[in-house]
């Protein structure tokens, strides 16, 4: 009898999507979703707005800025004085900027920096879904909705859209996907190939998230179902030998980024944290459905980017309950999602995933690993639809009522209303329409792809109110005084090499985003030493930043400051002189010439102590040990202050320890009479609990705000004014301290100390981003004081011969050198940069060799099973009773099965 033709089929099987064209749509899909967003939000080049919030717009635009001037001008990536006095920039380039997809803002000007990085930022997104549908689609033979799903879920959760910002990031999570699927190919396909390429790409992108993946790959391949014992230690030592290659070929990053973050703030706090917990259950499940709130920052580490849809209630229930889903899998994922749920709030696992590394702001960062548990959940539950039945789907509605309302009795921060009723509504809509399918097989695709229509809905109208909820930068307010600045830059460059900055910046790092040799820096790879440093000498700094803010006649001469420019609503007093004004700067220029990198110090400056909380005694201390000038700053006594709210006893010249009596109108107000004419008064002062400041000079408002940490000019002042100084607390804890101190800079003793410092000063010869050449003359045995902050990369030779460096203060870069004349040269290598560059070389040969002969070993192994094949079939005929068992296969391992039997043996059968 002739088989009939299927007309209907033939035309089902014509409208069934091929493989590239789902993936295709993976890609395709968020990159539209993304582009309404840039249209809907004005983002460049649809309006002036930028997607780079938060520390996107201050820090990584900037260092974007820095890269870009070294890309067009090939210069090196090895050392820059952009920012910081002078930085480690490939240890920067390491965290920030490594990216190769980084080359695409070539295509663009400098000023349209913000639009390519933007541009940027969406491409990985796009790519993220795209690399998430090659994963899921390796895992089915016919690819479609469950695939498009799972990827556009994955590119467009509230991880993706909350920390999109973090733009370095994302190519790690693009590429997660591919790592996993390497993982899975190593085990069941014996070539770790796909896996050694995708984790060398995370870790040379970004070694911080990579880390979180280099976790998880382990657990992954733990909790994996082997066939049996010996595959899996067998296939872990192929695991573990690709893990090491990918490490290898990521060396001549990795070794510089690790050493350089030995040198950080953070990178000597390296010890666990005392157990203790930060959110409980019912929170964490609130934020698996705040469909309209992200999280892009938060200062509460327990908060978490866990949104990936509200079916994924049903997704769990669904997979968890199908039968056909071997419990090996379920087991797995289980365990997964318990391990997560406790590390985003347990503080010891919580350390650990985030490298040993506290957040700061941005919590639980592996959270979108979480979601990939997640997604191969609903994954495997769309792929065994038939096995859905109407009792699970009762479950499942059932549960996500549950969770509903545990999230709203018994969270600390429960969503509003509106939200838990909207998330109501679509957990009706998502059980109606399982339940329906439960019953109704024959039209269960079409039930399918009205579940995934109304899903990906979900997903795309949450990702654009998360958008807005994140809000953008206006690219103008910020940035409008680019080619103002490069003018002046241009114009004021004398050949020589001086320091500039500005006097108030809008954004942190806006002297890295302009031309300049600046001497502020906010960034995760700040040196922890000059941070100290600073932090004596009166300068702003936080945990890994140092601004100019604080700056006196004397550190802008050791520094050698000779401009600062003020935006035309930035006060500030200094003894600079206007110089000229370019666009939207004013430029002010030090007094003092002849300024210089370096100057020759005596050698007592060895007992100089920096460390004190009192900066100018640390300034008195530079000019009186390291030239012989004394009392830079007079200081003031300091008398106790009038409380309101609050006791305060002293503890210490000006320091104060206080505690409140009452919760409000805490303030303490210092009064300094002026008991003779003052030509430059500075005060400083820093405390816990100080919230905001008011200094006034007779009653005159001179300066007021948040000046908390850093040296504040106040000018001249007259004999018998009186200085008022206020302070108002926040009264957050019950106890605190104040400290203040004050000090008349005196001119004369200031003038000497010019005089000295010129005559030591260093004539540079040539200097570069890496190189610097001069000469300089010690009066005896003395020591090259250079403003640059230490680092074991800055290799000298002095005369021809190489001397080892030194510091001075514990920060900065000094060379020792003997009575007389003296060449100088030192040339910065970052340390570590050698012996990464020769591992990876040798890894790279290494790992090029297994791809080239890889295909050849793998056809002798295919000829050798070949064989191996027909000498079984041979016995099993003239045999038959050789090998039988259930169907005709042998007793042996499934290995020994593969062997026995062909592919078309197997179908056959």
């Amino acid at each position: 009898m002739q088989k009939q033709d299927n007309p209907a089929g033939q035309k089902a099987c014509k409208r069934r999507w091929s493989k590239k064209q789902i993936l295709l749509l993976s890609f395709l899909l968020p990159l539209g979703v993304m582009t309404g967003c840039m249209v809907v939000f004005q983002v460049e080049p649809f309006g002036d707005n930028s997607f780079l919030i938060i520390d996107g717009l201050h820090q990584y635009i900037p260092f974007y800025s820095v890269l870009y001037d070294k890309l067009k001008g090939a210069d090196s990536l090895f050392y820059s004085f952009r920012a910081g006095l002078g930085i480690n920039f490939l240890s920067l380039f390491s965290y920030y900027l490594s990216s190769p997809l980084n080359l695409f803002i070539l295509l663009f000007k400098k000023t349209q920096l913000n639009m390519a990085v933007s541009l940027l930022l969406v491409l990985k997104v796009a790519l993220s879904g795209l690399t998430s549908g090659i994963y899921f689609a390796s895992k089915t033979k016919k690819p479609g909705l469950s695939v498009l799903l799972c990827s556009f879920t994955y590119a467009l959760n509230s991880y993706m859209v909350g920390y999109s910002w973090n733009v370095m990031w994302l190519d790690v999570i693009m590429i997660f996907p591919i790592v996993i699927m390497g993982i899975e190919r190593l085990i069941e396909k014996k070539d770790g190939r796909l896996y050694g390429a995708a984790l060398f790409y995370a870790l040379y992108c970004n070694y911080y998230i990579a880390f979180m993946v280099c976790i998880f790959s382990v657990l992954w391949y733990l909790l994996y179902s082997f066939k049996n014992i010996r595959q899996f230690f067998v296939r872990g030592m192929s695991f573990a030998f690709y893990s090491l290659l990918a490490a290898a070929m990521a060396a001549v990053i990795l070794i510089p980024a690790y050493l350089g973050i030995k040198e950080t703030a953070s990178g000597t706090e390296m010890g666990l944290p005392d157990h203790g917990w930060q959110t409980g259950f019912a929170d964490l499940v609130t934020r698996q459905f705040a469909m309209t709130t992200p999280i892009s920052h938060d200062n509460f580490d327990g908060n978490a980017n866990l949104y990936l849809g509200v079916f994924m209630v049903f997704a769990v229930v669904l997979y968890i309950c199908n039968k056909k889903i071997p419990w090996r899998e379920k087991g797995k994922s289980i365990l997964l999602l318990a391990l997560f749920y406790v590390s985003f709030s347990e503080d010891i696992l919580n350390f650990i995933w985030h490298g040993f590394h506290n957040q700061f702001g941005i919590p639980n960062r592996f959270s979108f690993l979480f979601g990939f548990v997640l997604l191969t959940m609903l994954f495997g539950a769309l792929e065994h639809w038939q096995g859905i039945k109407n009792w699970q789907v009762v479950l499942g509605c059932l549960l996500g009522v549950s969770l509903l309302y545990v999230s709203r009795q018994y969270g600390d921060a429960p969503l509003e209303d509106g939200i838990y009723a909207v998330v109501g509504l679509l957990l009706f809509v998502y059980g109606f329409i399982f339940f329906i399918l439960s019953f109704d097989r024959r039209y269960g695709k079409y039930h399918l792809a009205l579940f995934g229509l109304i899903a990906m809905v979900e997903m795309g109208t949450t990702a654009g109110l998360g958008f807005a909820h994140n809000g953008q930068i206006n690219v103008p307010k910020f940035f409008s005084g680019t080619k103002d600045m490069e003018q002046a830059v241009e114009a004021l460059d004398d050949g020589t090499f001086y320091r500039s900055d500005l006097a108030d910046a809008r954004i942190v790092d806006e002297n890295a985003w302009y031309p300049l040799n600046a001497v502020g820096l906010f960034g995760s790879t700040a040196n922890g030493k000059m941070v100290t440093m600073m932090d004596s000498l009166g300068f702003y700094t936080g945990c890994n930043e140092y601004l100019y803010k604080g700056g006196t006649p004397l550190t802008n001469l050791f520094l050698g400051v000779k401009y600062i420019y003020f935006h035309p609503e930035d006060i500030m007093h200094t003894n600079f002189v206007y110089k000229d004004t370019f666009g939207d700067f004013d430029v002010y220029e030090n007094p003092v010439q002849n300024l210089s990198i370096g100057y020759m110090i005596d050698d007592s400056i060895r007992d100089w102590y920096h460390e004190s909380a009192y900066p100018f005694r640390v300034q008195n201390e530079l000019g009186t040990l390291g030239f012989g000038v004394s009392e830079l700053f007079d200081g003031l006594a300091i008398s106790d202050p009038e409380t309101t709210g609050c006791s305060a006893s002293r503890t210490n010249d000006g320091e104060y320890y206080f505690e409140y009596q009452k919760k409000q109108n805490n303030h303490m107000v210092f009064t300094l009479p002026v008991d003779r004419a003052m030509e430059n008064l500075h005060l400083y002062y820093d405390g816990t609990q100080v919230e905001n400041a008011e200094i006034l000079v007779d009653d005159r408002m001179v300066k007021q705000g948040d000046l908390d940490g850093y040296i504040l000019s106040i000018g001249r002042v007259e004999e018998g004014s009186k200085v008022t100084v206020r302070f108002k607390l926040k009264g957050e804890t019950p106890t605190g301290y104040v400290r203040l101190s004050a000090a008349d800079f005196q001119t004369e003793a200031f003038n000497k100390l010019v005089q000295r410092m010129e005559q030591r000063t260093m004539k540079m010869e040539k200097m570069d981003s890496r190189h610097i050449t001069g000469t300089v003359t010690a009066a005896s045995e003395q020591t090259l004081f250079l403003s640059i902050p230490y680092d074991k990369g800055w290799k000298a030779v002095v005369d021809g011969k190489p001397v080892k460096t030194g510091k001075i203060g514990d920060a900065f870069l000094s060379v020792p050198l003997t009575e007389g004349t003296h060449h100088v040269a030192l040339t910065f290598t970052p340390e570590g940069f050698t012996v990464g560059g020769k591992i990876s070389l040798s890894a790279v040969i290494v790992f090029m060799g297994i791809c080239f002969c890889f295909p050849y070993f793998r056809k002798r192994q295919k000829e050798k099973e070949e064989r191996e094949r027909k000498e079984w079939r041979e016995r099993l005929i003239a045999d038959p009773e050789f090998i039988h068992r259930k169907n005709g296969e042998t007793a042996e391992d499934e290995e020994t099965k593969d062997i026995c039997y062909t592919g078309d043996d197997r179908k056959k059968e």
